[in-house]
């Protein structure tokens, strides 16, 4: 389970806006619930004893979502299940996650995530992709052990999660100001 923590002060909702967070793209390799070891160059390998309790996609949706609340960057964080139609969406997909281990004396957890944020549009049928931008973190862990790639991976969406909340934060911000 993906447990990030917020330690910055919330930001100032931008006045007008909500979104919906949508459900996250895991890529192929990663799209199991068993951890991925990453062992040689060319080489993965699954770990069927240790795994996420339910998928990584649905779990990473959630904790995404509850995360952008918190920081209070949009008015409302809509669930996919609202009828209330949001203005702008979240997407994110997956690109890497798993516990890199070529290196035996110095693991770590690897974690790359593409967000695109979309503007809903009254004018439009389709929404349009205003900010796009993939982000990665590698964090050494103390030994090759799930618990310690667990709190690696934390680590590294918290990192991701805070850069991108920058960037939303001077898109968000600089749109309003036009």
């Amino acid at each position: 389970m993906f447990e990030i923590s917020r330690q910055a002060v919330p930001l100032t909702a931008v006045k007008g806006t909500t979104v919906e967070v949508k459900r996250f793209n895991i890529s192929p390799g990663s799209q199991g619930k068993q951890f991925i070891y990453r062992t040689t160059d060319i080489r993965y390998e699954s770990d069927f004893y240790n795994q996420f309790f339910r998928s990584p996609s649905s779990i990473l949706t959630k904790s995404v979502s509850q995360w952008i609340d918190q920081a209070n960057i949009f008015e409302d964080v809509l669930s996919p299940v609202s009828q209330v139609f949001p203005n702008h969406l979240i997407e994110g997909n997956v690109i890497e996650l798993y516990g890199d281990y070529r290196a035996q004396a110095a693991p770590k957890a690897v974690f790359k995530i593409q967000f695109y944020l979309l503007k809903i549009s009254d004018l439009s049928d389709e929404p349009i992709i205003v900010f796009g931008k993939t982000y990665t973190s590698e964090k050494p862990i103390g030994s090759a052990t799930p618990q310690a790639l667990m709190n690696g991976w934390n680590l590294a969406l918290e990192d991701i999660l805070g850069e991108f909340l920058k960037d939303l934060s001077y898109y968000l911000n600089k749109a309003q100001q036009q």
